[in-house]
């Protein structure tokens, strides 16, 4: 799902060659992520035979790329990985930036709903946080000491993420949604 939303929300935007959608997809989510070629070609091939996407190759020497647009089917596929709940494991996070990466080609009234969904989890994880910084307070120890150091950052990282969430609500309500700076 993570892949494929992503793809499809760059495509959104403009046509791209599998190169430009691996490198923003690194930087997307995390500098340390590495997203090989491997990964996308096989989806940008199951995505065209699914009709979501078009590949037309550019050029005619052993260098020719292929670029990628988005079909109509496509659209609503994009629309129908947007809308889908975001499931709980190790890549919640990275469907969530990548959802709000993407959330412009929703209704303001969603790109709300979409916040108030990253909201609970982010007070999920602050409250999972002080229950065991809690746990680790009651029985010291030298290495509860470092454990609760990490959970100190996490605690934070989750904090500052609901202070952005409510900025952001806060200016989209202002703004009616996206207002160029112009």
């Amino acid at each position: 799902m993570m892949n494929e939303l992503y793809i499809l929300g760059e495509l959104m935007e403009n046509s791209k060659t599998a190169y430009r959608l691996r490198q923003s997809m690194q930087v997307s989510l995390g500098r340390h992520r590495k997203i090989s070629f491997g990964v996308i070609y096989p989806l940008f091939e199951r995505l065209e035979k699914e009709g979501y996407i078009t590949l037309k190759v550019q050029g005619d020497d052993k260098r020719s790329t292929k670029l990628a647009a988005i079909t109509k089917k496509g659209e609503v596929r994009f629309l129908e990985l947007m809308y889908a709940p975001v499931p709980e494991g190790a890549h919640t996070d990275d469907i969530f930036q990548i959802k709000l990466d993407s959330m412009q080609h929703l209704p303001l009234t969603d790109q709300q709903g979409l916040l108030d969904q990253y909201m609970n989890e982010q007070i999920a994880i602050v409250n999972d946080c002080q229950t065991e910084l809690e746990h680790l307070k009651k029985h010291e120890h030298k290495d509860h000491w470092y454990a609760a150091q990490k959970m100190q950052l996490r605690l934070r990282q989750a904090q500052v993420t609901e202070q952005w969430i409510q900025g952001f609500k806060v200016a989209l309500e202002k703004n009616g949604g996206f207002q160029s700076n112009d």
